[in-house]
């Protein structure tokens, strides 16, 4: 597997991986207002203008030429979106795509000393093990559920 920048050529194929894993697992949690906050939150035309104006930049993990996870940092160090095709679950990649982006903000900004996340309710035992420390309760925004998290390096 590898993993590389997601250009612009390749976000609508990394758009479209991020909403099937999302309506598999995590629109069972949402009401409908989360679902639709959150599809409009990764339409194309919206991501498109932050991944130009550099507010996102996005990572996939390939094999061969098959995309099989998804992250994204929004605002220099907070992971925006992590998604993983189904059966590639429990396999490492989630990881390797969350030790490349602390990689990248430590190299990229020494002064910086956390990566934060706001944790679907499915993703907080993953986020968990990877070292990240809950910041306090669950909560809900516009229809989504979070936990908000922060791994400190």
């Amino acid at each position: 597997m590898q993993i590389c920048r997601i250009q612009i050529g390749k976000l609508r194929e990394a758009l479209d991986l991020v909403w099937e894993v999302f309506e598999k697992y995590e629109v069972p949690d949402y009401e409908e207002m989360g679902v639709k906050t959150f599809r409009h939150f990764i339409e194309y035309g919206n991501m498109v203008e932050k991944v130009r104006q550099g507010e996102m930049k996005f990572w996939g993990c390939y094999l061969n030429s098959y995309l099989v996870g998804v992250i994204a940092l929004r605002e220099g160090q907070h992971i925006s979106l992590l998604f993983v095709r189904d059966k590639f679950h429990h396999l490492g990649v989630a990881g390797r795509l969350v030790r490349l982006v602390v990689d990248q903000v430590a190299m990229e900004n020494p002064k910086i000393r956390a990566v934060t996340v706001n944790s679907s309710p499915y993703a907080v035992g993953f986020y968990k093990k990877m070292g990240f420390k809950a910041l306090g309760p669950e909560q809900r925004a516009d229809g989504i559920r979070f936990t908000s998290m922060r791994l400190s390096f």
